[in-house]
């Protein structure tokens, strides 16, 4: 919802060419900068070693990029139909839901996808704020070892099974993926 509001309305107070850079400043620090910080917070919060508080970090992370993505997928939508929509007495929710989801449903697949991939082979936070409890396939692969060494076969077995859901995922919603992430390539 935050991306349509960025591609529809205008602020009097902040231009939304600077809501949108602003969400995309949050992107572009490194992890790094922000892992102390994460640290601090989850451990107040008791979150340390929880998958509730890896999956607040990976919102936290990824909801910037994904925001920005899905307001080039409204921006891209004619205004025409929402204007319809409005003059048949269809309310602002009603236009939203009705009108503008169903249009960008490829590129909310699609943005869905990337956000996922990010989550999914993100290794920093997960070694930095988990341990054995709360691990992620990352955690699972880095760990392939013993005194006498990486345990290769252990390491292959581990990375077979990490790249199976993402496939499969991928698989699945082909089709909307391959319009979302083209939707808009070639301007009128």
């Amino acid at each position: 919802m935050a991306a349509y509001a960025l591609a529809r309305y205008r602020w009097n107070i902040i231009k939304s060419k600077d809501l949108t850079v602003w969400f995309l400043s949050q992107r572009v620090l490194p992890p790094v900068v922000v892992l102390i910080p994460f640290f601090i917070i989850m451990m107040k919060l008791h979150l340390l070693d929880t998958w509730r508080g890896l999956t607040m970090v990976y919102v936290t992370f990824n909801l910037p990029f994904g925001v920005v993505i899905m307001r080039e997928m409204f921006r891209d939508i004619p205004v025409e139909l929402e204007e319809a929509a409005l003059i048949d007495g269809a309310s602002d929710w009603q236009v939203f839901t009705r009108v503008s989801l169903p249009l960008a449903v490829n590129g909310l697949i699609a943005t869905a996808i990337i956000v996922f991939a990010f989550a999914w082979n993100e290794a920093l936070f997960a070694l930095t704020l988990t341990s054995a409890k709360a691990g992620t396939m990352p955690v699972y692969i880095l760990s392939c070892r013993s005194t006498r060494g990486v345990l290769f076969n252990v390491a292959a077995v581990n990375t077979l099974l990490a790249i199976g859901p993402p496939v499969l995922l991928a698989l699945t919603i082909q089709r909307y993926l391959v319009r979302g992430l083209t939707f808009g390539a070639v301007k009128e």
